[in-house]
């Protein structure tokens, strides 16, 4: 009998809290005005509907007795009102709205908010009683049923300067009354929407296992679980780093081919979430640099969850299907061409479907972003059952946790932030770490006692409006240099007194204010020895329209390939649509000057030594791979693959698990006692002097005129301007997979550097930092073409 009555009772509470929270009526002759601000630019609706705070937790608000927000509040913020129109008698109205800037009015067909339909819009701005400046601003007639309650919306976002918004009506009846502001008598308070504990109140989870259990501002009580991966570290940390000075905007082709990826970043910056950079740091609209971002994923409520990124230029995003960095494959999405920040439907592949994720586990997740010039973004969002309204949201960093197993280093001395007012002069120390001088006195916490004046003259890619640092031609044009190209087309001679190899360049097109229609449009290059016999360097070129102010950098010219010459001619087919001039700003070259046969040179390959210039201007050097000067090995086993050495190899205890090891050196190979090979693997060993054998490879070279053996791949570290940071250089014969891992003495992965298939042939180069790496013996491993090789790393000393 009991259990019968308890469960009567409870159907009956569901039902009446069922139609409280249907029944969104507050309090009459009120409404609330909540704003959003500290945006950097002008807001968008998009911009509002992202914030995780939208549209229940403000950043202030204010009771009003009408439809009337307060008059110059502030700048860049976005304003709303919500609530319920009532009027007593039905009759037909129009509204009119006024804002400063943009405004919107929504009314529901009925109570309901899921049936708002927007009436009234302000695009620009109004003046507070300017009724008739756009003609959006009014709405059509409609008809309000007296006693019925109708559910409605009003926003607006401001910039800078003054700012207002106002809801005026009338009745159709009456079309010459004045305009009124709808006030007190007809409308209601909204009185729904989340009501949770403030983000970080201490709770408990229920669950004895966790640790700091805090509400996540969501009316979800959420601990830190625990763990036995290595790499999960501190809640809330999310770092992002930066690699600079890299051209182009693919995320494969330049950033992961960059020697600085993924282990010797320029800079990093603390991220308030999954996405960035932040508008407020100085990482901020910089160009031509790379991005990664490691960390972990945790959910506050067991479930399905839909992932979106957006970003600039190029963005990949990897989700585990738990904490290992290995599945980070499991779940993808990228973004090629570069979207805005809220354009979560640019393509399908932006977008991760449903996917099951369960509370208290971690799963690794990863962000590659390429950025080239202009804006700069990259943003993680996602779809949740705890949010209002199950639309994209910024994921924040409550529940984030750091990947601490990166390798990654600074460079030592470079500038940072610690994150500490009572510091200056902040730099990146010898373990990484961000480092500032402690400062004294009563005003060493003040932002202007840590001002750091930076050179007025420090280089920068970007070009003045000024037209006297711009190249024009206008009037009677002389002859082309070229006769294969048109006499009546705009060309500019380039004479180097000398000959030049030249690499690649980049142009700035005619950025002249008001003036860019001068710039070249369709353009020719050639080049020549002696000035009479030209050749072609490709098809023709389209060179960009400069956009006529002082941000803009330019654009990647013409490659010319390594080719030889002294003269270069461009000369216009046409331009953006002036019909007198036309011409360019700027354009710089990427060239090496021929010197006579066998001056010493630089061939620009860390895999060849003693290059000289041939009798064709080629600087050449001969292939020499003696990896390290001497390995030592001892009492550990170790993987399959090749030892090499220029002096001697020494082995006290190796015992292979596979078929193939092998060891050169040029001196000597002593197996000491304790040496092993198992009956099952094949072992070699080989005295051959390296060095030696590159001069008579490049010698038989030169007499058989035989190219490279494509199935040899040549391998080697070396240390760079510090004992703590190696380059390790290889070449990619053809295209083929390649994985390039650091491994512990045990054989366990440190960290994997590559692991992906090369198409781009040639020379390859990655910067490993060893600032980070306890002491001990690590092995270098790549595995390519069917071979490893590997190279011993002694960090012993």
């Amino acid at each position: 009998m009991k259990t019968r009555l308890l469960l009567v009772v409870v159907t009956l509470l569901s039902s009446i809290i069922s139609v409280q929270a249907q029944d969104c009526i507050g309090t009459a002759g009120q409404v609330k005005w909540s704003y959003w601000d500290k945006f950097t630019t002008f807001p968008e609706m998009s911009d509002l509907s992202v914030l995780e705070n939208f549209p229940s937790r403000p950043d202030g608000s204010s009771i009003l007795g009408s439809l009337a927000a307060p008059v110059n509040y502030t700048d860049y913020y976005a304003g709303m009102i919500r609530g319920f129109i009532k009027v007593p008698t039905t009759a037909n109205y129009i509204f009119n709205l006024t804002s400063d800037d943009r405004g919107f009015f929504y009314l529901s067909t009925n109570q309901s908010p899921a049936n708002k339909v927007k009436r009234a819009e302000v695009l620009s701005y109004t003046g507070v009683d300017e009724h008739n400046k756009e003609a959006g601003q009014t709405s059509a007639s409609i008809q309000l049923v007296g006693g019925q309650y109708y559910y409605f919306e009003l926003y607006n976002f401001e910039g800078g300067g003054g700012d207002h918004l106002s809801l005026s009506w009338k009745k159709v009846s009456t079309p010459d009354a004045p305009w009124a502001i709808v006030d007190f008598n007809y409308i209601f308070e909204y009185a729904c929407g989340q009501v949770c504990p403030e983000r970080g109140t201490p709770c408990n989870d229920g669950n004895e296992a966790t640790t700091n259990d805090q509400e996540d501002g969501f009316c979800n009580c959420v601990g830190i679980a625990p763990t036995a991966n290595a790499c999960v570290g501190e809640r809330g940390l999310i770092e992002a780093y930066y690699y600079d000075d890299i051209t182009g905007s693919a995320v494969e082709n330049d950033l992961i081919d960059s020697p600085k990826f993924p282990l010797s970043p320029d800079r990093r910056e603390k991220l308030k979430g999954a996405y960035g950079p932040l508008p407020t740091s100085p990482n901020y609209a910089k160009d031509y640099y790379g991005t990664l971002v490691q960390g972990f994923l945790t959910v506050p409520v067991t479930g399905n969850y839909e992932f979106n990124i957006t970003g600039d230029n190029q963005t990949f995003f990897f989700l585990s299907s738990n904490d290992s960095i290995e599945n980070k494959q499991a779940h993808q999405a990228l973004v090629m061409y570069g979207v805005d920040e809220t354009e979560h439907n640019n393509s399908v592949f932006q977008t991760i479907g449903p996917t099951y994720l369960e509370k208290g586990k971690y799963y690794y997740f990863e962000f590659r972003n390429k950025e080239n010039n202009w804006r700069d973004h990259f943003n993680l969002y996602w779809k949740t059952s705890f949010h209002e309204n199950r639309v994209w949201k910024r994921v924040p960093s409550f529940y984030l946790f750091d990947y601490k197993c990166e390798v990654s280093c600074i460079a030592q001395g470079t500038p940072c932030d610690d994150d500490n007012p009572f510091t200056n002069d902040d730099k990146i120390n010898g373990t990484c770490d961000c480092v500032g001088t402690p400062c004294s006195g009563p005003d060493c916490d003040d932002a202007s006692a840590r001002y750091k004046v930076y050179d007025s003259c420090s280089p920068t890619d970007n070009l003045t409006t000024l037209s006297e640092v711009a190249w024009v031609s206008c009037g009677t044009l002389k002859p082309n240099p070229n006769p294969a190209r048109a006499a009546n087309k705009n060309w500019i001679m380039y004479d180097f007194s000398d000959r030049y190899r030249f690499q690649d360049s980049r142009v700035w097109n005619y950025n002249v204010t008001g003036e860019t229609n001068k710039g070249f449009r369709s353009v020719y290059v050639d080049y020549s020895l002696d000035g009479t016999i030209w050749q072609s360097l490709g098809a023709t070129y389209t060179w960009p329209q400069a956009p006529g102010n002082a941000d803009y950098a330019g654009f990647t010219g013409p490659n010319f390939n390594n080719m030889k010459a002294r003269y270069i001619l461009i000369s216009a087919i046409n331009n953006w649509g002036d019909a007198t001039c036309s011409g360019f700003s700027k354009i710089t070259f990427n060239a090496k000057q021929c010197e006579s046969e066998g001056t010493a040179c630089d061939d620009g390959d860390p895999l060849t030594q003693y290059d000289k210039f041939d009798n064709d201007c080629n600087c050449k050097g001969i292939n020499i791979n003696c990896a390290s000067d001497s390995i030592k090995l001892d009492r550990s086993p170790i993987s399959n693959g090749t030892f090499k050495a220029i002096k001697g190899i020494a082995s006290q205890s190796l015992v292979p698990t596979t078929r193939d090891i092998s060891f050169s050196a040029g001196n000597s190979i002593v197996l000491l006692p304790g040496f092993e090979v198992n009956a099952s693997a094949v072992f070699k060993a080989d005295i051959a002097d390296c060095v030696q054998q590159a001069f008579a490879n490049n010698n038989k070279e030169r007499v058989n005129n035989a190219t490279d053996d494509k199935s040899v791949t040549e391998f080697s570290t070396d240390s760079t301007e510090t004992n703590k940071l190696k380059k390790i250089v290889f070449r990619i014969n053809k295209p083929g997979y390649v994985k390039l891992k650091l491994k512990d003495k045990s054989e366990n992965v440190v960290v994997s550097i590559i692991d992906r298939y090369f198409e781009n042939l040639g020379t390859q180069i990655k910067l490993l930092p060893t600032n980070k790496l306890p002491k001990g013996i690590y092995w270098i491993e790549l595995a390519y073409a069917g071979k490893v090789l590997r190279e011993q790393l002694d960090l012993t000393k």
